[in-house]
């Protein structure tokens, strides 16, 4: 079966790939909303971006890599493996600390003030801004 761009990859891989562009708009979406001051719309257009980027991890990463696991820990000497495991640490990583974020952020959901207590410091404004940056580093490393 070949994918939906007359590659040679399976069609949820295509699929992904769309999704995650989707999440990747999604995400500037948010941040442009952050720019203007609309921290409500900026919380939940980052967490349909998490999610989306959740589902799409269990239902086409995971068991992809699962799948490989045994080479992929076999064959730890190609440069694509190395890629791999790169990449799945650093996408492993961004998905625990935006659902982390995601869900600090829902509980509280009436008290947006807090938000703007721990924004004074620029604790939280840096942290998202190198969890954005840490997750665009992890771009490069599918084209392997």
């Amino acid at each position: 079966m070949s994918g939906i761009f007359s590659s040679n990859t399976v069609f949820i891989t295509d699929v992904n790939l769309v999704i995650q562009t989707v999440t990747f708009i999604l995400i500037l979406l948010g941040f442009r909303y952050k720019i203007r001051k609309k921290f409500q719309n900026h919380g939940y257009i980052m967490g349909i971006a998490v999610f989306l980027h959740l589902v799409f991890f269990i239902i086409a990463m995971w068991p992809s890599f699962s799948g490989g696991f045994e080479f992929f820990t076999t064959s730890i000497f190609l440069i694509g493996v190395q890629a791999m495991w790169i990449h799945a640490v650093a996408g492993t990583i961004s998905i625990i600390i935006g659902l982390f974020i995601v869900l600090k952020w829902l509980l509280p959901i009436s008290d947006i003030a807090r938000c703007f207590k721990k924004k004074a410091d620029g604790y939280y404004s840096n942290f998202l801004v190198n969890i954005f940056d840490f997750w665009n580093s992890n771009i490069p490393w599918f084209l392997f």
